[in-house]
């Protein structure tokens, strides 16, 4: 067995676990999501559990349509339609064959889907465990209950404070003087925080942000540019000229600002996001806190799955099993390192300064140049 085709059994295995362990905390989140948790105490005469049950403007079908079923299909289309230059792993590889490009493009595609699915999995498991360990009652709580009152007012009058036994309207109840005979519906009266709805709709769709402008910007670096001489410094060092490290660039490409209309693209993703969120509000499902915690849930879950699978770093290099500034060597069949100086570079480093040069070869700094501080 070549070298190459030992290294693509093991990449394949690697990425054959990460999808089984992806799948198998999707199926213990659905075993957590079907267990009946903890049922907190409520008080029956307190208003925020008083609100009439609604229906779901946001049905658990369309949430998976929207925050699973659309991202996977618009990172499918960006994967297999972005130009070259949208594949950090070809880079330095102009001449690469139709071939070596597909299998990349397939790479590109199974690690953002891989990510997709353990941003999911992420919030998905996440925010089942919190909602059996907290058992937070919904504002509908009253509803969906049907309290037997003269339980409740027994329970009153046996409560009392003070030293003239005054009667305590603020008394704690639990589920035992519910009287209807929907179980399953009491149990997910109990399962108010975090808002999952919230969780799953901010994690897909940051995700799908996410990825769909770090494509953007991989893309229009190649397709809308400008030239200009360049160096970039690194600031970490003494300024003198034997100790700096540079990296000359007069011959290099300067990416532009974004268009205007894709960051309206990525904006929508989270307006969507947010109106999921604001419909479990309207349809009296969680409090206003629950629905901050799932949101803040799913961005954090997001910015997991993205930073394992699918954030390109400074410099070109991706994290994730298989790594860009790598090229192929037609001639061994090995995977060697590329030149520092080769095209495209990502952002600036840490600690790295841009340095115009001008057509003499004087360095000037640029003034109000970005730097980045650790």
């Amino acid at each position: 067995m070549g070298f190459a085709t030992k290294d693509v059994v093991i990449v394949t295995l690697r990425y054959l676990l990460d999808w089984v362990l992806v799948i198998g905390f999707i199926a213990a989140a659905s075993v957590l999501g079907n267990m009946d948790g903890a049922r907190r105490p409520f008080n029956p005469y307190d208003p925020a559990f008083s609100f009439p049950y609604h229906g779901d403007t946001v049905s658990v079908t369309l949430l998976v349509i929207l925050v699973v079923a659309v991202p996977a299909i618009i990172i499918l289309l960006c994967c297999f339609l972005a130009p070259r230059s949208a594949l950090p792993a070809l880079v330095g590889n102009r001449n690469a064959p139709a071939s070596y490009v597909w299998k990349h493009k397939l790479l590109n595609w199974n690690r953002a889907w891989l990510g997709l699915g353990l941003t999911l999995a992420l919030g998905y498991f996440v925010s089942n465990c919190l909602k059996n360990v907290f058992g937070k009652p919904r504002p509908h709580m009253i509803s969906v209950c049907q309290p037997d009152w003269n339980k409740v007012a027994a329970i009153v009058k046996s409560t009392r404070t003070g030293p003239q036994g005054v009667l305590a309207w603020n008394p704690l109840v639990t589920s035992e003087i519910c009287t209807t005979t929907d179980h399953d519906r009491l149990s997910e009266a109990f399962r108010s925080y975090p808002s999952g709805h919230a969780t799953m709709a901010f994690a897909g769709l940051t995700y799908l942000s996410l990825f769909f402008y770090s494509t953007l910007v991989l893309t229009l670096s190649k397709t809308s540019i400008v030239k200009l001489p360049y160096s970039i410094q690194d600031t970490r060092k003494r300024n003198d000229d034997s100790n700096e490290k540079s990296r000359d660039g007069a011959s290099k490409l300067h990416p532009p600002s974004l268009p205007l209309l894709s960051f309206v693209v990525v904006i929508s993703f989270f307006c969507l996001a947010m109106w999921i969120g604001a419909s479990r509000y309207l349809d009296f499902k969680h409090a206003g806190i629950d629905i901050f915690s799932g949101s803040v849930l799913g961005f954090l879950s997001a910015i997991c799955g993205t930073w394992w699978y699918a954030m390109p770093a400074a410099g070109g290099v991706a994290k994730g099993r298989m790594r860009a500034g790598y090229r192929q060597d037609y001639s061994t069949g090995r995977r060697v390192p590329l030149p520092e100086h080769d095209e495209p570079r990502g952002p600036i480093g840490a600690g790295e300064r841009i340095v115009l040069m001008d057509t003499n070869n004087d360095r000037n700094s640029m003034e109000g140049a970005p730097t980045v501080e650790k």
